[in-house]
């Protein structure tokens, strides 16, 4: 419900904070960039509009009610008047299916605002070695907070993989009006789409720093693959698939429909074919990932059986 560059304005998330909720487990405002010069007030959680709300809703007196069955009526069209303020939206906490429902996540647009988080980890790894330093220790710190990048760029790529085959679902009463589940619109299924082409399935080669890993061990080859093989096994899970295939049923000439997904990863992850460009290790990898994952949906291997004599 907040406009991801009103994250960005120092006035309005000062005044607002950047989440109407401390309750939506949106940890710190990732889309505020270094110049932006906010405060720890716009880029901490604290109390919101809709924990005020909350509140009022759950413990306020109505004396002339003698009980909660004559309060409900009263209480059901109070809210349906608070929501004229999107700020009080309520969003059902682990929905599957709704990517405006998410932990960590902020604004109203998961690309916009993983693209500005994707910045600032951009911004934070070259000065690792440094801003991880201390005196007389190994580094454990160093192998710690470089996990922590890796898990966040993840982070990030998963809120926008979770609109790909995405279902809006708006708790409603029977006396509010519209649908309580809606398709994700097709142009923002296909924008994560390309969102995770080019931030993801285009190698992120910044995460690749040797200064690092000469320090901590690993592979930034087995790092980045995980982190691709990921999100594309979740792409490709039966849940997403499904949905897809639901949503084309449904709306067909709306729909963004599972062969329109296949040929949109395809272009992406196969794009050296069309340009003969050099595939470099870090990409046959990615390639090797997509192959064996719709090798398995074409030919899953059958479990063993075990006899018991």
């Amino acid at each position: 419900t907040v406009p991801v560059e009103n994250l960005r304005n120092k006035t309005w998330v000062e005044a607002n904070g950047h989440t109407p909720s401390i309750m939506d487990y949106a940890r710190f405002n990732y889309v505020a960039q270094p110049g932006d010069n906010i405060s720890r007030k716009g880029l901490f959680p604290r109390i919101g509009d809709y924990d005020k709300w909350a509140i009022e809703w759950g413990y306020r007196l109505f004396p002339q009610f003698k009980n909660a069955d004559e309060e409900k009526a009263y209480l059901n069209k109070w809210v349906i008047e608070k929501l004229k303020n999107q700020r009080l939206w309520f969003g059902r906490q682990g929905s599957p299916d709704d990517p405006r429902s998410q932990n960590e996540d902020l604004g109203d647009d998961a690309m916009k605002a993983s693209a500005y988080g994707v910045k600032n980890l951009q911004y934070i790894l070259p000065h690792l070695m440094e801003w991880t330093r201390q005196d007389n220790k190994d580094y454990s710190n160093l192998t710690n907070i470089y996990g922590e990048i890796t898990g966040q760029f993840g982070r990030y790529m998963g809120h926008v993989a979770k609109n790909v085959g995405g279902i809006y679902e708006t708790p409603k009463m029977v006396e509010e009006t519209g649908a309580v589940y809606e398709f994700v619109p097709k142009v923002k299924q296909k924008e994560a789409v390309d969102f995770l082409n080019r931030q993801l399935f285009t190698t992120p080669t910044w995460l690749a720093d040797n200064n690092v890993y000469d320090r901590i061990g690993g592979s930034p080859l087995i790092t980045i693959g995980n982190l691709q093989e990921s999100i594309l096994n979740r792409l490709f899970s039966t849940g997403t698939l499904g949905k897809l295939i639901q949503f084309e049923a449904a709306q067909p000439s709306q729909a963004y429909t599972m062969t329109e997904l296949l040929s949109d990863l395809k272009k992406g992850i196969w794009s050296e074919l069309a340009t003969r460009k050099k595939i470099d290790v870090y990409r046959r990898n990615l390639q090797k990932s997509y192959i064996n994952i719709l090798s398995g949906i074409i030919a899953p291997v059958k479990s063993s059986e075990t006899t018991i004599i």
